[in-house]
């Protein structure tokens, strides 16, 4: 039987403050205010069987203001509950959450409801929104949608979405025998350190339903931002060519402890310009443009990873440590053979900047392709 969540129905205070215009420090005093800052403010479920009861997630957030941050009240739509939100003040600098749970009870199918947070911060009201996509468990054809051979997959993709550095998170994926006669074990070899898979039942009779627990460890990995692993899989200890098991992670750093002060004394990202035009250029030569990078905080920046788009090459800086004021030049090589006409690629630099941790650079131009004669 499926628990589900109270809701919960809150009369705050109103806070009424009489301002003195004629008294000292009026003007500055207008100018403070709290401010709320949510680490994400969208959060996808992914696929979820009904039968899996209530899911929920925390939305974290922090005081980055001045004064005090008052929650006036959170609201959210039909079908969805908030369990959890601070109901005394948040003061500057420190983090808060609120956790929202969502009933997939006779409702499949795909959903979106949103959270409304009302405050007296600068922005007053924000809103969260959840998604994802209920399967009734009653119809294995819908439910195991993924074929390969015998077996039957929920889905072959696994999505972390956000993730923290230094963080382990878990998800599960089931899996369905189809065979009225064969058992299989499901397995998969040469895993990366980051990640372990289980399966339970390690062996699958016929007929019957499991679950792959994937364990991905960012710890053991390194890397930064979207990261894409392929796994091979296994039936029975042979190699089923063509399949793999593709699992996504977007791997963040953790700013979510950061008081007032460590954001005061961070390390600050700055580039001379994040787009360079090229211009008309040929098809035979490749062109390279450099982007300065200043570190204009009082820390030392660090230079987490550099990746360009396909057709681009990004150099990688002599030193991925940039000192306060300190420069750092980032080359971008582009080369037109084989391409024509407009031409627009990217290069995605991650630092530890805690208010822009990821830059995007572009570089563009027209690539005017040789016309060959024919006489």
């Amino acid at each position: 039987m499926t628990i589900k969540p109270r809701t919960f129905r809150r009369t705050l205070p109103v806070i009424m403050m009489v301002v003195l215009t004629g008294m000292p420090g009026f003007v500055s005093a207008q100018q403070n205010r709290a401010a709320i800052t949510f680490a994400e403010k969208e959060f996808d479920f992914g696929t979820f069987r009904e039968s899996d009861g209530i899911v929920s997630h925390t939305f974290l957030f922090m005081n980055d203001g001045d004064l005090p941050l008052i929650i006036n009240n959170v609201t959210s739509s039909c079908d969805c509950a908030v369990s959890d939100w601070p109901r005394e003040p948040v003061i500057p600098g420190q983090a808060g959450m609120i956790r929202v749970h969502y009933d997939p009870e006779d409702r499949p199918g795909a959903f979106t409801r949103s959270v409304t947070v009302s405050s007296n911060a600068e922005t007053e009201v924000v809103n969260l929104v959840i998604r994802g996509v209920v399967i009734p468990v009653d119809r294995i054809e819908e439910v195991y949608t993924y074929k390969i051979g015998d077996l039957r997959l929920e889905t072959i993709y696994v999505t972390f979405g956000e993730v923290y550095k230094g963080s382990t998170v878990k998800q599960m994926t089931g899996v369905y025998n189809a065979s009225a006669e064969t058992a299989l074990r499901i397995s998969f070899p040469d895993l990366p350190a980051h990640i372990r898979i289980t399966a339970d039942p390690e062996i699958l009779e016929p007929m019957q339903t499991g679950v792959i627990g994937i364990e991905y460890n960012t710890r053991e990995l390194d890397d930064w931002d979207f990261v894409v692993d392929r796994l091979t899989m296994n039936l029975n200890g042979r190699t089923i060519q063509g399949y793999t098991l593709n699992v996504t992670a977007n791997i963040r750093e953790d700013f979510s402890g950061f008081t007032g002060e460590d954001l005061s004394q961070a390390p600050v990202v700055s580039f001379d310009g994040t787009v360079f035009n090229f211009g008309i250029i040929g098809e035979e030569e490749a062109v390279s443009h450099d982007f300065i990078l200043t570190n204009m905080g009082e820390r030392d920046l660090y230079i987490r990873k550099i990746s360009a788009s396909c057709g681009c090459t990004a150099v990688q800086p002599e030193t991925s440590t940039v000192r306060p004021g300190a420069s750092a030049k980032i080359t971008a090589v582009f080369d037109p053979k084989g391409q024509g006409g407009n031409q627009k690629k990217a290069i995605t630099v991650i630092t530890n900047d805690p208010k822009r941790s990821k830059t995007i650079l572009w570089i563009e131009g027209l690539v005017e392709v040789a016309s060959e004669n024919t006489n």
